[in-house]
């Protein structure tokens, strides 16, 4: 590529009326010869003109020569005709300009494919870093993805495990006299209130603070049971509304067990299975935490 770049300013520097020959111009020229050529030279200076100032410039040439020979050739250029002794002069001074520009066109093509084939090499470089680099990155993407499904996996963990658990479920009915006596019976004609009772089990990763229970007692048709002293309503269950048959909300100490104890009052009982339904709800949504199944006869 070098080689080619030079041999092309080669040719450049060269077509300029063929100056590094000059020295073929022996035989006497007419008049009219002399003013043609000295035409053709005055058109090729100011071809060569804007690379012969940058030559003045580079601190790789003698300046005070170069500025020597252009200020000759341009005290030449500038009559309006020459006589044949000035033309040879004339070109004898251009072939030397144009020497000196072609070894300045070559040296700059050699530093500038230096340079080249060093950004070559740099490009090479890069290239493979930024290929490592970007194989770093698609490794670093793949690892944070499995840390995060991970990391999800360990929070639906300790989600389901800090919810609470409940344990020794006690569910009676009694018979409340005019004396306001209770009188436990699992008859369903006599039964107008029911006591259920229990415990919150120990859970370390429970956080402590305002917790907040449904009950949904289940007749055995199906429809949820209301009470007379509880005031009841409704919560969602995903997309399902579900009707409550009572609501508590209290303050749980993390780690430690807590007993809890409901009454509910109704003279409307029949025969049959009654289900008890107890939910939390968190802050992922409501979970049922416990159940538990009363037979009336």
């Amino acid at each position: 590529m070098k080689t080619k770049i030079i041999g092309l300013l080669s040719a450049i520097v060269l077509a300029l009326s063929g100056y590094l020959l000059y020295d073929s111009l022996n035989t006497e020229m007419s008049e009219a010869e002399i003013q043609t050529q000295f035409a053709d030279l005055k058109a090729d200076y100011q071809y060569i003109k804007e690379d012969l100032e940058f030559a003045v410039k580079d601190l790789n040439f003698n300046s005070k020569e170069i500025i020597s020979q252009k200020q000759k050739i341009e005290k030449l250029v500038s009559k309006n005709n020459l006589t044949q002794e000035e033309l040879i002069e004339a070109k004898k001074i251009m072939s030397t300009l144009s020497k000196t520009i072609l070894k300045n066109f070559k040296e700059k093509v050699i530093v500038l494919e230096d340079e080249k084939l060093k950004l070559l090499n740099e490009k090479d470089k890069i290239v493979i870093e930024v290929t490592k680099l970007k194989d770093q990155v698609e490794d670093l993407d793949h690892r944070i993805i499995n840390e995060k499904k991970i990391s999800e996996k360990k929070d639906q963990l300790i989600t389901y495990a800090s919810k609470l658990t409940l344990s020794n479920f006690k569910l009676n009915s009694f018979k409340v006299r005019s004396s306001g006596k209770e009188v436990q019976t699992d008859k369903a004609s006599r039964i107008d209130r029911i006591k259920v009772s229990f415990d919150i089990n120990e859970n370390i990763l429970a956080p402590s603070g305002a917790k907040n229970l449904y009950m949904v007692i289940k007749k055995p048709t199906g429809e949820t049971v209301t009470f007379t002293n509880k005031p009841s309503g409704i919560f969602m269950l995903g997309n399902k509304k579900v009707v409550y048959s009572d609501k508590i909300d209290f303050n749980y100490e993390k780690g430690k067990e807590q007993s809890l104890e409901f009454v509910w009052d109704n003279e409307e009982f029949s025969r049959g299975d009654y289900m008890m339904e107890v939910y939390e709800k968190t802050p992922t949504g409501i979970v049922m935490i416990g159940k538990v199944t009363k037979t009336l006869e």
